[in-house]
């Protein structure tokens, strides 16, 4: 199934975006407006996603702040709101590799349970993403310098483009995010806001879209460009 465009979302959960979450923070809100706002646009264009959710077992902390996180049965590991497409499907936490037939053709949104950061640790995600022939998987998410490392990381070496939607991502006050962004911009991937994503044209409809993203990467220096998308909101 040849795919254009994906919408990857990572651990846009409650404890990282809503009010309340225990790792909730300032930019936190306008991030997860911007992840509605994908959403929103996912579901006029009819855009496929693929979600991944963290799930902490009780009594442990989790991987991505030095207070739980995620942890089953509480509020904060639940979705965001406004974050599910009407046509879903939850695969849940099962680690083997077998997968329902036409998944993407069947479900317009797949949603993924995971108790690492890196969704290639996933056997049932790391089968789907390896058998797409997607053109560009759009990013958002929280945790810049673990999940959504590892996803661009994993995802630029299968040889897929990639588009970091910075106003939509959360750092968690990470050390390492800023070495984490160049990193991913280092291995081609383009940070957009989500106003710069949702005027991109349609793929099909573009000849030119590669070399457009191209240039869009070649224009920005990471530290410049999320500076301005992050204190623009």
């Amino acid at each position: 199934m040849r795919i254009d465009r994906l919408l990857l979302d990572i651990e846009a959960q409650r404890d990282f975006f809503s009010p309340g979450g225990s790792c909730f923070e300032p930019n936190s809100s306008a991030a997860a407006r911007n992840i509605r706002r994908l959403y929103d646009w996912a579901q006029k264009q009819q855009v496929l996603a693929i979600s991944v959710m963290l799930r902490v077992p009780p009594g442990k902390r989790g991987p991505l702040a030095g207070v739980p996180h995620c942890v089953e049965g509480t509020p904060g590991e639940q979705r965001i709101s406004g974050a599910l497409l009407a046509n879903h499907i939850n695969l849940g936490l099962r680690g083997s590799t077998d997968l329902p037939r036409n998944l993407l053709e069947q479900y317009q949104q797949v949603i993924f349970e995971s108790r690492f950061t890196n969704i290639f640790q996933h056997p049932r995600i790391e089968r789907l993403l390896t058998e797409l022939e997607a053109e560009t998987f759009i990013v958002c998410g929280a945790g810049s310098a673990h999940g959504i490392l590892e996803a661009v990381v994993g995802l630029r070496s299968r040889g897929f483009k990639v588009i970091l939607v910075a106003d939509a991502i959360l750092d968690l006050e990470d050390p390492d995010a800023e070495m984490a962004w160049l990193r991913m911009t280092a291995k081609s991937a383009v940070p957009l806001s989500t106003e710069e994503v949702l005027a991109l044209p349609p793929p099909q409809r573009s000849k030119h879209y590669a070399s457009l993203l191209d240039e869009l990467r070649k224009e920005r220096q990471v530290r410049q460009h999320r500076h301005k998308v992050l204190t623009e909101d």
